[in-house]
């Protein structure tokens, strides 16, 4: 069947916002059809007609783009400048692009910074977030977010690993994530000694990442782990943004090489890059260079200078092509004048392509008479999840990662045992050891105080210290399709617990019995015992859930410190009577963990304790004979709540989890470049 550019201009139509998936993600779908072009498929509902090349050959596969656009919402300046109260405005990033890319050939997107080249990669692999128009199919399929996991890998711009690991250590715990289930280790290990070779990674195999502070492999190596990370799963399309970025010239041609290989070798590699040099040029199968969103040129490499130099930008001699082209074809924003000339000439290049013959007959091999598949992805969906490995080998494979993470940084791992202990000699040295006078009372409120905002306050710490950098590589595992937010959640504070359990025995061991609580009571001791593990795990666990609303550590730092010091201060009662504070403030104490906490241990602590009054404290105050009275006066109901405020506490461990998933839900993921 054949159609004319007026009715392929009715074919595609824009969709408003991006569609939910069944777990509620925002999820951009590449096809949106006029259903009047679809009546004469009716007898075929999981047919649709729409463009895929049927001039090809059928042993070529190829993914296309048809009549691509893509819009989003930018804010006008920070928020500080009233931006939050003005309408965020449209912004069309990409405009009408028709592209394809075929497999067996590495293809290079070139063009200066804001081209568009990172949001091209970002819709075909299904990661935009702004309005889609337009058509991306592979394999005459039309593509979408789980097809496309399924059959890509896109490499980001930065290298987000751990730096405590090795590179085989890296390659293999990705690849007990990525791998199916059925596999054993050694056909894992045959795998990743694969990819090592692959990517030329021998010598460093058993060498560390490294990070800012400890060197490890060089940058260029860092970029082939990450690629090797991607390359695990063998996927059909490699996409990479920038992978050349920050690499000394020798080592990104050694990169872009290997890539080409790999295309060479049966995959479909795609990349961009600001301006490659010649010899690097020299590699590429095809060039698409982008500028304001359009394309100023798309074909083979030795087809550049002789185009450019058709409508009259001839290429100086000893120059190379793709340096002179691309700052041709860059607007230069200096000034308004300029930006205003330059957009200008710009505009007239891409115009001067689309009127080209490289691109009408693409163009016309794309819209004219082809058909496409779009099935309902069940049996698609069913086989992947059958190719997963299964959620325990998922489970295992993050606490042994993160395990191995923090045993080789020394001072976290010294850190989570020794930092709780090494708050009690300054604690003692303030309050000293404990005795039964009447003005012992405050010490122990002291006391008390002290500890329930300590083991709060260190398992803020613990978490700050630890928790980012796992954050950061949860982001882009989390964007492959590898786990969900509740398995990393979970195997953090599964992988916290054991030594939080450690470190608040020893801390309670030291403080109780050295400070002279109410030792006379074993099982005191024990609910002391639990209520700081219990604080330390939830501080812990709603720090991390906070460091997933706020990305900045040290703002997430503050927030969580502020909530724990309210939280102590309006609810313990411990430096002000709940009682005597205002309705609304006693209200919202109830809201808080310290509340119940302090009440446990207040109770444990005074009950059947018995205090002597000396002759000065009988006159200037009334004295407490027993600790049994102070509970009667302040803490009424705290022995027979016991129970209660142990199962609320049992109720805050989980709900500190619930609550941490909940917020990495609301805030979202970030799109990661």
């Amino acid at each position: 069947m054949e159609y004319s550019k007026k009715d392929d201009a009715t074919l595609l139509t824009k969709q408003s916002a991006p569609s939910m998936d069944n777990k509620g993600h925002s999820v951009v779908q590449y096809g949106s059809f006029n259903p009047a072009f679809l009546e004469h498929e009716t007898d075929a509902p999981d047919k649709l007609s729409a463009p895929v090349p049927q001039d090809q050959s059928e042993g070529t596969t190829s993914l296309d783009i048809v009549d691509l656009s893509y819009t989003i919402k930018e804010h006008p300046g920070h928020w500080w400048h009233g931006s939050c109260l003005r309408k965020s405005r449209l912004k069309t990033v990409l405009h009408s692009l028709y592209m394809t890319f075929t497999k067996g050939e590495i293809t290079a997107l070139i063009g200066s910074s804001g081209s568009g080249k990172t949001s091209l990669l970002d819709v075909i692999s299904g990661r935009a977030q702004g309005e889609v128009s337009g058509l991306v199919t592979y394999k005459k399929e039309l593509c979408t977010r789980d097809t496309m996991k399924q059959v890509s890998s896109y490499v980001l711009q930065a290298d987000r690993l751990l730096p405590t690991l090795t590179v085989k250590e890296t390659l293999t715990y990705m690849a007990y994530l990525k791998l199916p289930g059925q596999l054993t280790s050694s056909e894992i290990d045959a795998k990743v000694q694969s990819v090592i070779a692959d990517m030329g990674l021998q010598h460093v195999a058993e060498s560390r990442i490294g990070g800012a502070v400890v060197r490890g492999v060089s940058g260029g190596e860092k970029r082939r782990i990450t690629i090797g990370v991607q390359l695990l799963k063998d996927p059909e399309i490699l996409l990479l943004d920038e992978p050349t970025s920050g690499l000394d010239a020798f080592t990104a041609r050694q990169l872009v090489s290997s890539l080409a290989q790999l295309a060479h070798r049966g995959k479909l590699v795609i990349l961009t890059i600001h301006q490659p040099r010649s010899d690097i040029f020299n590699l590429l199968d095809k060039v698409a260079i982008l500028t304001i969103g359009r394309l100023a040129f798309n074909g083979k490499p030795d087809h550049l200078v002789s185009y450019f130099t058709s409508i009259g930008y001839p290429c100086p001699r000893n120059q190379n092509p793709c340096d002179v082209y691309v700052d041709i074809t860059s607007v230069d924003r200096r000034s308004p004048g300029v930006e205003k000339s330059t957009s200008k000439k710009v505009q007239k290049l891409c115009d001067a392509f689309a009127n080209s013959d490289l691109q009408t007959s693409l163009v016309k091999r794309l819209s004219v008479g082809l058909t496409y598949r779009k099935s309902d992805g069940a049996e698609n969906n069913v086989g992947s999840k059958n190719e997963m490995p299964p959620w325990t080998r998922k489970m295992q494979c993050l606490l042994k990662r993160m395990y191995i993470h923090l045993w080789r940084d020394r001072g976290a791992f010294l850190g989570r045992f020794l930092m709780l202990p090494f708050f009690v000699p300054f604690i003692l040295i303030f309050l000293g050891r404990l005795n039964t006078e009447q003005e012992s009372i405050q010490n122990r409120l002291g006391l008390i105080y002290q500890a329930t905002q300590v083991t709060a306050y260190v398992g803020m710490t613990h978490s700050i210290a630890l928790f980012p950098v796992l954050r950061e590589l949860f982001y882009r595992e989390y964007q492959d399709g590898l786990y969900s937010t509740f398995t990393f959640l979970l195997a953090y504070c599964l992988h916290c617990l054991p030594f939080n359990m450690v470190t608040v025995t020893v801390f309670s061991s030291i403080f109780y019995w050295s400070a002279g609580m109410n030792n006379n009571d074993t099982l005191s001791f024990a609910a002391f015992v639990l209520v700081c593990l219990i604080l330390v795990q939830f501080g812990e666990t709603l720090t991390a859930g906070i460091l997933g609303v706020f990305r900045n550590v040290p703002l997430a730092n503050n927030t969580t410190a502020l909530v724990f010091s309210a939280s102590g201060l309006l609810a313990s009662g411990l430096l002000r009577a709940v009682t005597n504070m205002p309705d609304f403030l006693e209200w919202a104490g109830y809201i808080a963990i310290h509340k119940y906490a302090a009440e446990i241990v207040v109770a444990n602590e005074f009950h059947n304790l018995n205090f002597t009054c000396s002759h000065h404290s009988q006159q200037e105050t009334q004295c407490l004979t027993t600790g049994d009275q102070y509970l009667k006066l302040f803490y009424r109901d705290a022995l027979d709540n016991m129970s209660r405020n142990f199962g609320i506490l049992a109720g805050y461990s989980v709900g500190g989890f619930v609550l941490s998933v909940l917020l990495f839900k609301a805030r979202g993921l970030p799109t990661l470049h």
